[in-house]
């Protein structure tokens, strides 16, 4: 016999999925940035997907910055950073971490 698990994601609230799946991703959650506020995110040892589902703003890096509007999507590969931006309005955006393996560097012992 098989369980389900029905978890509600409000603003703010992340969840750790490792409980009932298996697979690298590791947290998701829905969030919300007030206008004008900003959160950075760093891909050490995982990478982030976010994915706006309301309001506008940026997604800023040291070389580039790519707007943000309602049913746009960003990947962070592992080591990257990138900081969103809220615009006016605010940002809603569902978030995503998968977990990266190590891989063990060459003549490592």
């Amino acid at each position: 016999m098989t369980s389900t698990a029905i978890t509600a994601l409000h603003r703010g609230r992340a969840v750790d999925p490792g409980q009932v799946l298996t697979g690298p991703l590791c947290g998701v959650g829905l969030c919300w940035l007030e206008p004008g506020d900003s959160i950075e995110l760093a891909a050490d040892g995982v990478e982030h997907t976010v994915y706006v589902t309301a309001g506008a703003g940026l997604a800023g890096t040291d070389d580039i910055d790519v707007p943000l509007a309602e049913g746009t999507a960003v990947t962070l590969p592992l080591g990257g950073r990138a900081t969103l931006f809220a615009g006016e309005a605010g940002l809603e955006y569902f978030h995503a971490v998968l977990a990266v393996p190590a891989v063990p560097q060459e003549g490592a012992s």
